[in-house]
């Protein structure tokens, strides 16, 4: 059951939505032939890239369509769509009106392929499923903008910043130039040439960075890394270093990803889940799907306030646990390492299911990556 929060079983769905569930490739197979057709650069984006956190979102549809479980609709308790909104920013060329139009297009693949299944709605499921894609396309929306324009702020920032240095050079190597002897201005206006130069250079690397309109990741040291065994390295080091109890499973996953970064961003959520598990059964689990690997941490704590949801990501944001120190550096560490894959992390919480983080990124991350520059720093 492939959901934002890796609990439920088919055999806790009802009927209808497990009925929906069957279809979900077929679902997929129809919206990927329209939104290639129908969304410019969309032909150009691999399956894994195109699909996202999507496969995640249409699993949280069958659990909102089962009275069983407690969840209003799919987006509610989920960071999927937000998700799906940063990975659009951040690895294509999409606009905000493309976004809207891919949701719609899967809603659209939804509702044919369930009337060629002969699965038909009740009034109340029609509501649930415009409540899920109402919601979900707002997330996107918002995440997907306000990634834009923290890109465009930190440009902004380096161009008041970084060049002040080279451009104070210039100002004091040309007052100087004024007061000086003739025959000592060779080496003053070689200065100034050089840092003219630099400051030229810039400009030239920062009007780049702002015609582009997705932020680029940077180059990973990439490894072939058996998710699983991974997973169980961690688990291991969990339960030899805390009184909780670490269980992983799940599927041998084979992909290209930097090792060492994965297993920092897993030992981050997984120590997480021990912090604010109350001394709980941790889950790791390991599956894929459309190219993807999606791994699973999850704990029984007290799940986290939706006021908390939207900044936990964000650095220095510790979160409002009285005695405990946490959400400042570890998950935005994460999260980044995700988005360096081509992924992202996806946040479900809720008092009946638990708390679930889920790394969801390609299992061939080399397409993400420079393979002759140098790997991030972990």
């Amino acid at each position: 059951m492939l959901s934002t929060n890796q609990q439920s079983s088919t055999r806790m769905l009802s009927e209808k939505s497990r009925k929906v569930l069957a279809i979900r490739d077929e679902v997929f197979a129809e919206w990927e032939k329209h939104v290639r057709s129908l969304i410019p650069g969309a032909d150009e984006v691999s399956h894994p890239v195109l699909l996202d956190t999507l496969p995640l979102f249409y699993g949280n549809i069958a659990e909102a369509l089962s009275p069983g479980f407690d969840r209003e609709n799919a987006a509610s308790d989920s960071t999927a769509a937000t998700g799906h909104g940063s990975e659009r920013a951040r690895t294509t060329d999409y606009k905000a009106v493309e976004i809207v139009h891919e949701y719609q297009l899967l809603r659209d693949a939804l509702l044919e392929v369930s009337r060629r299944h002969g699965i038909v709605f009740t009034e109340e499921e029609a509501r649930i499923l415009e409540s899920s894609f109402d919601q979900a396309i707002r997330d996107a929306i918002e995440e997907f903008t306000a990634l834009q324009r923290a890109f465009r702020e930190r440009v902004a920032a380096s161009l008041t910043h970084d060049m002040r240095s080279p451009l104070s050079v210039i100002i004091s190597g040309a007052e100087l130039l004024l007061a000086t002897d003739p025959g000592k201005s060779e080496k003053i206006v070689r200065k100034i040439l050089d840092n003219g130069l630099r400051l030229e250079q810039m400009f030239k690397e920062q009007l780049d960075a702002l015609s582009q309109t997705s932020a680029q990741a940077a180059p990973l040291s990439l490894s072939s890394v058996d998710a699983l065994r991974l997973a169980k390295e961690v688990g291991e080091h969990v339960n030899g270093t805390t009184q909780a109890r670490c269980e992983v499973g799940g599927d041998e996953v084979v992909g290209w990803w930097d090792e060492r970064a994965l297993r920092r961003a897993l030992e981050n959520l997984a120590l997480n889940a021990v912090k604010y598990g109350d001394g709980k059964l941790v889950r790791i689990n390991v599956t894929q799907t459309h190219g993807r690997v999606i791994v699973s941490v999850h704990n029984c704590g007290n799940p986290i306030p939706d006021e908390q949801r939207k900044d936990i990501f964000e650095y220095l944001n510790r979160g409002e646990e009285s005695g405990k120190i946490g959400w400042g550096i570890g998950l935005p560490f994460v999260q980044e390492v995700a988005k360096r894959h081509g992924g992202t992390v996806v946040l479900d919480s809720s008092e009946q299911a638990g708390t679930t983080f889920t790394l969801d990124i390609p299992v061939d991350g080399r397409e993400f990556n420079d393979a002759g520059r140098p790997g991030m720093d972990c």
